[in-house]
């Protein structure tokens, strides 16, 4: 019986405090902010008055963004790895068309300096193309991140802006990515003329590059492809946000596509892939990565390509895919480096 007595006791002192605690919240705080979130967006760890406070660095490092100019018509962000080698990597597949050596490359750097580039080539682990400055600007060197630990801050800049683009902490080291599954958007049948489109699916990859029902799908030139099972392999091998060119034929007329591949269905309603990506854009291609390290800042698709930097102005990697509403992916410096190095 006393024991009992005891535990009334301690549970009734514990109601008690717990709510003096409560009432005293509610006189203090003002009515204006009962049932609503206290912490404003502009500041929170998202807002901009958090980004101000990081104004010193982001002048101090700034010149590792570059925005790269693809044939004079399409711009990306990029990031200066290496000043000495002169070397620059994009998101390969924000590019929105392919990029070959015979392309034109100017890298813009901030305060207006820039260099033309040439191609270095693409890691498709990576979603990167890799180019080479022909004219380094007078520019400090690098200054490369030796270790990482879960839980840091890090920054996510662009060549323009002179606060971050946003504020984030590291939740997960360096890891791969598995591959998400692709689709085209298209049904076909095997005909005796070979693999003939049966339908296109609207705003699908196939429909964007032009594919129309009734083409012939082509392995190579004078070649149809007679198998369902050809497509499908072939899709296998592609990440979805990649492109690729697809041969068909069209009333006798040779059709060379570039078409981009989209995410399949059946990753897209995954419930918990459906609930991150909730009040979220998400990148084209957010899987598929050899390394890959995570943390929560909030940024645009569009945005990925440029660098991510510690708090002491260390680059860390590149931004490479917004993967839902907390996740952001990058790629690590070093691998970024060891890709470059084998093509250069």
């Amino acid at each position: 019986m006393p024991n009992q007595l005891l535990a009334f006791s301690r549970q009734f002192t514990f109601c008690a405090f717990t709510c003096a605690i409560l009432a005293y919240a509610a006189i203090a705080l003002p009515p204006s902010t009962y049932g609503q979130d206290i912490l404003k967006l502009d500041a929170s760890r998202h807002g901009g008055q958090l980004k101000e406070a990081f104004r010193d660095l982001v002048k101090d490092v700034q010149y590792y963004a570059v925005d790269v100019e693809i044939n004079k018509r399409h711009k990306v962000p990029g990031t200066l790895l290496d000043v000495r080698r002169g070397w620059i990597a994009c998101k390969a597949s924000e590019l929105n068309e392919f990029a070959d050596k015979d392309d034109t490359f100017i890298c813009h750097f901030a305060g207006d300096d820039t260099s033309e580039a040439k191609m270095l080539g693409y890691d498709k682990s990576l979603d990167l193309v890799f180019l080479k400055l022909t004219n380094t600007p007078d520019l400090a060197d690098v200054k490369p991140v030796k270790e990482l630990q879960p839980g840091q801050w890090v920054v996510s800049l662009n060549r323009v802006s002179e606060v971050p683009l946003g504020v984030g902490v590291l939740g997960a080291g360096p890891r791969e990515i598995e591959s998400a599954v692709g689709y085209l958007g298209l049904t076909v049948d095997e005909t005796p003329e070979g693999l003939t489109v049966s339908g296109v699916m609207a705003n699908s990859g196939a429909s964007q590059a032009g594919l129309k029902k009734g083409d012939i799908l082509l392995k190579q030139l004078d070649n149809p492809a007679r198998k369902r099972g050809w497509l499908a392999k072939k899709l296998g091998q592609i990440e979805p946000g990649d492109w690729f060119t697809l041969l068909a034929e069209r009333d006798g007329e040779l059709l060379e596509l570039d078409v981009r591949i989209g995410a399949n269905w059946d990753s897209v309603i995954d419930r918990q892939a459906l609930m991150n990506r909730f009040g979220s854009d998400v990148s084209s291609r957010r899987s598929g990565f050899r390394s890959a390290m995570q943390h929560d800042t909030l940024m645009h698709p569009s945005d990925c390509g440029g660098p991510l930097v510690t708090l002491d102005g260390k680059l860390a990697g590149i931004n490479i895919a917004r993967a839902g509403r907390t996740d952001t992916y990058a790629i690590p410096l070093n691998d970024a480096l060891e890709a470059a190095k084998k093509l250069d």
